[in-house]
Order: C-alpha cells, then structure tokens, then sequence
C-alpha cells in the first residue's frame, strides 16, 4: 500500500513540474557541497532529520555522510546503494531510481548546514505509458541553537522527458523554507 502511495505521489507531482533536460547553460546549481571545505561534522547533527513538509529526511553518519533519506519521489533509499526500485500495483509496472551525489557540508562559524540530493535518473513504468527524468534538491540552511531544528531553503529542479522548460531562475528566486527537526 504505501508503494502504491509514494507511486501515485510521485505521478502527481510530476504531472505538475513541467520539466526537461536542463541544457549545459541553463542551469547553475545554487551551491555546491565541498567536503573538503567542510567544518568536522558535529555529533549533534548526527541521526535522523525530518522536514515539516513533503516527507524529507535525513540520516547523518558521524563522518558527514547521507546514509539513509526519504525522498519527495524515490521514497525510502539506502544512499550507498545508490538507487531503489518500487514494484507497482499493476502487472508490468514499477518505478527505479538511480541516486547520483546525496552531499552534507557543514560550516560551525554560521551554524550553516548545506545538503545537496541528485536524483540523476528515473523512470516509471505505468499502465498508460512511462515517464522519465531526474531531479536535483538544495538544502541551505541554519541549525537552532539548541541543535534539534534546521531552517533551510529548498531549491527543487525537476526535469521532467518531454515537457515544458523547467523555468530554473524563477526556482532560484523563490525557495521553499521547510523545518527539519532532530528525531534522535
């Protein structure tokens, strides 16, 4: 039940992202994550993080790493695995999706914790057709003093095989601020 539910979601949310493949010029991503950059990891930031909306999550090792997130269409991925796939409720249907870089950076001087989510492929099979694309998320933020909230702006590129151009300036302009809170 819950797979044909995170499929429908997903099919939903597509239909509405207008997208294609985003050309060499045309798209700049709003940071990216350079561990080398990167303050230690903090053991307070260490375990699960789930935002307010849209059903992410995160899971931090002590190193930095993304073992383990919720995506807004994957669902549930085991971020070494680098993929997941869903069975659909219909013979012959199912979803997979390829996981490209799931990168945290984290700055102490700011309390500034930045995460980056590749999506570099999927595809779902349903009884109408297929859809393709991929999608890339930002999350840029300030963790709470008391360390169990992180206010980020989430910046969601989706490209969608065969539809309308993503418009990626007016997504730039205009983040969605969602709250992740400390669950462990």
């Amino acid at each position: 039940m819950r797979q044909l539910l995170g499929l429908s979601v997903g099919i939903i949310l597509l239909s509405f992202c207008g997208c294609q493949g985003p050309s060499k010029n045309s798209f700049k991503a709003p940071f990216e994550v350079n561990r080398a950059k990167s303050d230690a990891f903090p053991d307070f930031l260490v375990g699960r993080w789930k935002a307010n909306g849209y059903g992410w999550e995160f899971k931090f090792e002590r190193d930095g790493s993304i073992s383990k997130l919720r995506h807004l269409i994957a669902e549930d991925v085991n971020v070494p695995e680098k993929g997941t796939f869903l069975e659909g409720p219909d013979p012959g249907t199912y979803a997979v999706f390829a996981m490209g870089p799931c990168e945290a950076q984290y700055a102490g001087w700011g309390r500034r914790l930045k995460v980056k989510i590749i999506l570099d492929y999927y595809q779902m099979k349903l009884p109408t057709g297929d859809l393709e694309g991929k999608s890339y998320d930002y999350f840029d933020g300030t963790i709470s003093k008391d360390g169990k909230t992180w206010k980020v702006k989430w910046r969601s590129y989706g490209w969608l095989e065969g539809a309308d151009p993503l418009d990626v300036d007016y997504i730039s302009k205009h983040p969605e601020t969602l709250v992740f809170t400390k669950m462990e």
